[in-house]
């Protein structure tokens, strides 16, 4: 069966913003009973998730058999202060055309866009020249609301080119982020005025707007739920888990799920892709039947929702037939 991880992040520590990654150390700081310094934790942010030229990532495709994966970008520069010695976004797309060519176009990416940058349409007119770049990823969370009237012009734009909109919908964020500006809800007035675009629900709302994600998803044509993080709760309750997903089926269609981890790895982090492998397995298990309950997915919907949603939505095999030199698996 084709694989295809449809959210994942390949990174290193010095593509991430100086500020952003003292960000994530306070917040590592403040999950401890005794806090403890995040100036002296912010060395250790990102070091157990590099894996910048992608070899982890793709060692761990092939030993699962995963065909291809697609990294929604995020532009942290903006809420990061990024300073002028540091990474630009569009520094970070060359990264990501790099792991493109070097991985024959298995590794394909959604550039990072945030509409405050004062060259941002520049950007995206730009990466309608980069051969792996499939669709535009939104952060609203990082300080700017995504039904302002001034930041139309990236869903026309977007809509003009027939581009996919990845959002970033999971209430997981904290410091420095304004988290509800990335709820489900707060999409619906652009949906509204542009439902022709693609919209992806990236982590589909996981996990206290997950029912929301599916409402919103509900009315609307071209609207997927991104199910990555939703191992989480494939661990914790698998029951409920599959509950869960039978219910997004049942409202949007399994042509309209993806599957997807955002795993960052590295060598301290899910080196060896066991994770992925687990999530794999737990996925899977959907077109099988589970204490006494039928199975959530007929296997034609799970071969869907594992890859052929995500390869006909983001054209992962005109990627590969314009980057890629290995062919497609089937």
């Amino acid at each position: 069966m084709r694989i295809v991880d449809a959210h994942l992040h390949v990174l290193d520590r010095e593509w991430i913003p100086r500020e952003v990654r003292m960000a994530w150390a306070r917040q590592a700081s403040g999950r401890r009973t005794e806090l403890r310094d995040p100036a002296a934790m912010e060395a250790r942010v990102m070091q157990r998730q590099s894996d910048p030229t992608g070899a982890l990532t793709i060692a761990a495709f092939d030993r699962l058999g995963v065909d291809a994966g697609l990294i929604p970008v995020v532009d942290w520069t903006v809420v990061g202060n990024a300073g002028p010695d540091e990474l630009t976004i569009e520094g970070l797309h060359d990264h990501h055309d790099r792991l493109a060519e070097t991985t024959d176009g298995r590794l394909a990416f959604c550039a990072g866009l945030d509409p405050r940058q004062p060259n941002a349409r520049e950007i995206a007119e730009r990466s309608l020249e980069r051969p792996a770049c499939v669709g535009f990823k939104l952060y609203p969370a990082a300080g700017w609301l995504i039904d302002d009237p001034q930041y139309d012009w990236v869903f026309r734009f977007a809509a003009e080119h027939d581009r996919p909109i990845v959002i970033h919908t999971a209430p997981l964020g904290g410091d420095p982020l304004v988290t509800p500006n990335s709820r489900p809800a707060a999409i619906a007035p652009v949906m509204q005025r542009y439902p022709t675009i693609a919209w992806v629900f990236g982590h589909a709302g996981f996990e206290a707007w997950w029912m929301e994600a599916v409402d919103m998803a509900f009315g609307w044509q071209r609207c997927y739920l991104d199910l990555s993080l939703w191992q989480r709760s494939a661990d914790f309750d698998y029951g409920e888990f599959r509950r869960r997903i039978l219910l997004a089926k049942q409202r949007v269609g399994a042509h309209r799920l993806l599957f997807g981890s955002d795993i960052i790895r590295g060598p301290g982090d899910d080196a060896d892709g066991a994770q992925l492998e687990r999530w794999i397995d737990q996925f899977t298990a959907l077109a099988e039947p589970y204490e006494g309950s039928p199975a959530v997915l007929a296997q034609e919907e799970l071969e869907l929702a594992m890859a052929h949603a995500a390869v006909d939505l983001y054209r992962l095999d005109e990627v590969r037939a314009t980057i890629g030199t290995r062919g497609v698996a089937t």
